[in-house]
């Protein structure tokens, strides 16, 4: 390999660094992300990068390469601790991941983010990136900008917690976070925790943690605008701008999009922005600040047997963080990171109402929370990482309602630790601990225990971890006016998986599968609330991935999972037993590529509230096709063309509310 080969690096990052080396060529691509969107050659820069790649990282990484084994290395360098993944992607191309510290196994992230990213590059709202992924339903009530769950391992959405950058988002009233609105913009990754996730994230990671990971500016200045017309009268106007200048680099965009639907006061409209500025004071202490806006307005028309004509819901959100780096010393890192969210929800249902003809209704809400969160890693000597960290959280809600209002607040108060220990080269195992107190219910600990191994020669990866996970009773059922109960305690759960993942072909076919059990104690049911169900989930998530030529990959993904109501024996709502995905990226040529996503989706039980009493219901079994098409007809002008549910299938992810038909647009995207 050549010495030059790897010349040139953006200064280190806590933000990955992706690269793809071919050693016949020997040319290295730096891509954007892990989606794998080059950049530009490094061997033919626009630019000089800021930094080049000294010899201190260079020929350990020249060294691994040639024995053609890969792995992973920690490198000690600039005052960092540089955590480098080499994935054997095909017989001639190594994917090359650079970072320095954090908290999850650089080599884990590497090998598992493509396979859940690859569909971004065609998907509008992060939630359509989501379906058809190992072990996760999304349920859609309706059309586009309808409210959005997201259900990781059978675990309804009050129990995944979705972090932005690391700092939690989930709705302080409720505990849920809606996915409607959540678009791709200046989103670099989405990261997806498995199985219960508390020791290190707190409250809502029963089944798991959403981390949304938004770009950082890199390379010479620069911006794009992009256009996007499509059916329904659907419009996508967005401008980005991203880029670094000496110690300064900056990511924003900015984007609005409306459409019409298909169904009677269907329309919604967002505005959306998101920047993220970074200062690197020192080699050893940096800055980051994250801001993050949206506003949105969009009909409410119900189920079909309702269609509301004039039913309005409005959300105005805001996300404000400030996170500070450093390195104290070489076996140290110290971060602190202070948020203040913000999320304002109208919703207004005037008379008349079909077909109940109740009168007119409204509520207006007003959820706040303010968090610091101080955590650091210690490396005190070779296979030994200590984690430790504390938070201080705030949330208030004012939510006021035709038929009652309040006006509360709760205060939470955590530690946590985490222990790493790498006996070998090949294993690693972990056990962690957290206690919280807080402020309604008092204090609860939870724990967790993982290990990984790697064996040699098949290079298979051998995964398992137990662990316990919580989620606090919200504002809302402690507090709501007659229909809440104070004395509620948190949602407990108990899980664990085991997992192998076996590459073949010379990395060229990968193929895995996970097999998860949860137990869900103590939750919330009935009017007014108490603490008296319980539920279990378990089932295996596989996923196959193959790259026959360096220019055509195909994935697949299957998921089977049972899911049991334990106090009636029934089904979970929304959850299908049976669900998965295939898809192909394709660079046909290469200024022209094209990528087709199939969704299959098994039945799902769920609940009928046309009729009094509510009646049970099954919805049926459903198959969606989506296509999109990509020319890059100049390195500054790029067409693109999208054709989503392209079989025309109806369906329901929510009963009585129909999804959208077929949808085609078409767009063009400037570069400047």
């Amino acid at each position: 390999m050549s010495s030059t080969a790897l010349s040139h690096l953006p200064p280190a990052s806590q933000t990955p660094l992706f690269f793809r080396l071919d050693v016949r060529s020997q040319r290295l691509v730096a891509l954007t992300d892990v989606m794998q969107t080059p950049l530009h050659w490094l061997d033919e820069p626009r630019s000089a990068w800021p930094a080049q790649l000294p010899d201190a990282l260079r020929l350990p990484i020249e060294q691994a390469l040639a024995s053609g084994l890969g792995g992973k290395l920690v490198l000690r360098f600039a005052g960092q601790q540089w955590h480098i993944a080499l994935s054997h992607e095909q017989d001639a191309f190594w994917l090359i991941c650079l970072q320095t510290q954090r908290q999850e196994p650089i080599a884990d992230l590497a090998l598992q983010l493509p396979r859940l990213s690859q569909m971004a590059s065609q998907q509008q709202f992060v939630a359509d990136v989501l379906r058809g992924e190992p072990g996760i339903a999304v349920a859609r009530t309706g059309q586009p900008g309808s409210l959005t769950s997201v259900f990781l391992r059978g675990a309804n959405s009050q129990q995944t917690l979705v972090l932005v950058d690391g700092i939690r988002v989930n709705n302080g009233f409720n505990n849920a976070y809606d996915f409607s609105q959540l678009a791709v913009d200046n989103i670099e990754r989405v990261e997806v925790l498995r199985g219960p996730q508390s020791t290190l994230y707190g409250s809502e990671a029963l089944g798991g943690v959403i981390n949304i990971v938004t770009k950082q500016g890199a390379g010479t200045p620069g911006g794009s605008a992009q256009f996007e017309y499509g059916s329904f009268g659907t419009l996508l106007g967005r401008t980005s701008f991203a880029g670094r200048t000496g110690k300064a680099s900056l990511a924003a965009d900015l984007s609005y999009t409306q459409s019409d639907g298909d169904r009677i006061n269907s329309d919604f409209s967002a505005l959306n922005l998101s920047g993220r500025a970074r200062y690197d004071f020192t080699e050893s202490f940096s800055a980051a600040l994250l801001v993050n806006y949206l506003r949105s307005d969009d009909g409410t028309p119900n189920d079909r047997f309702t269609d509301d004509p004039n039913d309005r819901t409005k959300n105005e959100n805001a996300l404000i963080g400030l996170t500070l780096n450093a390195d104290p010393t070489s076996w140290w890192n110290a971060k602190a990171t202070f948020s203040y969210a913000h999320e304002n929800g109208k919703f207004a249902q005037p008379a008349p109402n079909p077909p109940f003809f109740f009168g007119d209704y409204a509520s207006n809400l007003l959820a706040e929370r303010w968090l610091a969160d101080f955590q650091n890693i210690f490396t005190p000597a070779d296979g030994h990482k200590i984690l430790l960290g504390g938070t201080l959280e705030r949330s208030t809600a004012d939510y006021r309602d035709t038929y009652g209002a309040l006006d509360r607040a709760i205060e939470t108060y955590s530690v946590y630790g985490q222990y790493e220990f790498t006996p070998v080269e090949r294993v690693t195992l972990t056990a962690g601990g957290r206690v919280d107190d807080n402020s309604a219910f008092g204090t609860h600990g939870t724990y967790r225990f993982g290990g990984r191994f790697t064996a040699p020669g098949t290079e298979t990866i051998f995964r398992a971890t137990a662990g316990t996970g919580f989620r606090a009773p919200s504002i809302a059922q402690l507090y709501y006016p007659g229909f809440s109960n104070s004395n509620l305690q948190p949602e407990e759960s108990f899980g664990w998986d085991a997992g192998v993942e076996q590459p073949l072909a010379g990395g060229k076919f990968r193929i895995g599968a996970t097999f998860f059990h949860n137990d869900f104690d103590n939750l919330i049911a009935g009017f007014p609330p108490a603490n008296v169900s319980r539920a279990r989930t378990f089932g295996v998530e596989n996923f196959a991935t193959w790259t026959p030529v360096t220019n055509l990959t195909l994935r697949a993904a299957y998921t089977w999972q049972h899911t049991e109501n334990r106090e009636t024996g029934l089904t979970l709502d929304r959850r299908p037993e049976h669900s998965g995905s295939v898809g192909l990226n394709w660079d046909i040529v290469p200024t022209v590529s094209a990528n087709v996503t199939a969704l299959f989706s098994g039945p799902r039980s769920d609940m009928d509230y046309s009729g009094w009493p509510a009646a049970r219901v099954e919805m049926g079994s459903y198959t969606k096709l989506d296509l999109g098409l990509r020319w890059k007809i100049t390195k500054n002008l790029e067409v693109y063309g999208r054709a989503e549910n392209l079989l025309g299938e109806r369906y329901e992810e929510a009963y009585g509310v129909p999804s959208l038909g077929r949808f085609f647009s078409a767009g063009a995207i400037v570069r400047f």
